[in-house]
């Protein structure tokens, strides 16, 4: 696993970026919600490019952070925006229940860290 740069900032801000949307929408109805919600939005973003910037961890042990630390952000989004009676009011079209966002997220992210470490977090062993 290498650095590269169309790699790493593709997959973190796609990662991210319906945190953002999710924001916009829902500072557009409540600017403190929205404003917690872009700095749950911004907390992987940063992280993803101080790690970037420094390089001073593998590239594997900083993908697996900046992993956890979307899913985390976006577990902590879902449950802001649940608590805050804007997770419905946002959604446009079909609607995605709080309940099933927790256990997507959880799937993709866990599954994404699992799916890297079989292939890139086992040493020597790994392809």
């Amino acid at each position: 696993m290498n650095w590269n740069v169309g790699g790493w900032f593709g997959g973190q801000v796609g990662a991210t970026a319906w945190i953002l949307v999710a924001a916009v929408l829902t500072a557009m109805r409540d600017l403190s919600i929205g404003m917690v919600v872009l700095l749950l939005f911004l907390v992987p973003n940063v992280i993803g490019l101080m790690l970037w910037a420094s390089r001073k961890f593998s590239c594997y042990a900083s993908t697996q952070i900046v992993i956890g630390v979307s899913g985390v952000c976006g577990l902590a989004t879902v449950y802001v925006l649940e608590r805050a009676n804007a997770w419905m009011q946002i959604q446009t079209g079909g609607q995605v229940s709080a309940q099933s966002s927790y256990w997507i997220i959880g799937l993709v992210f866990g599954g994404l860290m699992i799916m890297f470490y079989l292939l890139f977090g086992r040493g020597s062993k790994a392809p």
